[in-house]
């Protein structure tokens, strides 16, 4: 399967520009192109790993996630069109958003997503992440936290795992998301993600 990448769609803000080892290849991908309705749990719309990755909007309360319309290119790969996109709603000050992605057979793993927020959505974003399945950490993470623009501004969002070598050849590594600030707690309002991607090199 070839893919590519685009990154031209509405007004995207600066980030600092991960370089991706050109021998890594595309583990997981989501598109969320087919995705609509109040879901529970998003399987990847690619991988290319025996392993099975998942997205879980996990916690207690009145929030949930959900495939919606008005989706991104930035990020996306073979040339896949702006169609859905993953929304997690709010209140989302009680529960996280978590990213399960087995890094079995690969190391050096980078993860990219295009990222936005409704004018209600929460403000703040934490990321951590567990080697074990159980306890998080920001331990050699550059980037912990973004404060996501409000749509039509979309952001690049890129998180290097490269250097943390506890991730290689992992079964157990996960993301985890918190989303804090005033505006988490909101009634209405969302966060907006977008072509989810996991690159790493295979470990042959």
């Amino acid at each position: 399967m070839f893919l590519s990448s685009c990154t031209e769609d509405r007004s995207i803000e600066a980030e600092k520009v991960i370089i991706i080892d050109p021998s890594s290849q595309l583990i997981y991908y989501w598109n969320f192109n087919a995705l609509s309705g109040t879901v529970t749990a998003v399987n990847p719309d690619f991988t290319s790993s025996a392993a099975q990755a998942t997205i879980t909007y996990d916690g207690a309360g009145a929030g949930f996630m959900d495939g919606d319309t008005g989706g991104y290119t930035i990020n996306a790969r073979n040339n896949d069109p702006a169609e859905n996109l993953l929304k997690v709603r709010n209140p989302s000050n009680t529960r996280n958003l978590t990213l399960t992605l087995p890094t079995t057979g690969f190391k050096k793993v980078v993860l990219q997503f295009a990222l936005s927020r409704s004018n209600n959505g929460a403000t703040t974003q934490n990321y951590n992440y567990t080697t074990d399945g159980t306890n998080y950490t920001t331990v050699g993470l550059s980037k912990i936290s973004h404060n996501p623009s409000a749509d039509p501004t979309v952001d690049l969002i890129a998180l290097d795992f490269s250097s943390i070598t506890s991730i290689n050849n992992n079964p157990n590594f996960k993301l985890k998301i918190d989303f804090v600030g005033e505006a988490a707690a909101n009634p209405t309002g969302n966060n907006r993600f977008d072509n989810i991607t996991l690159e790493g090199i295979p470990i042959l």
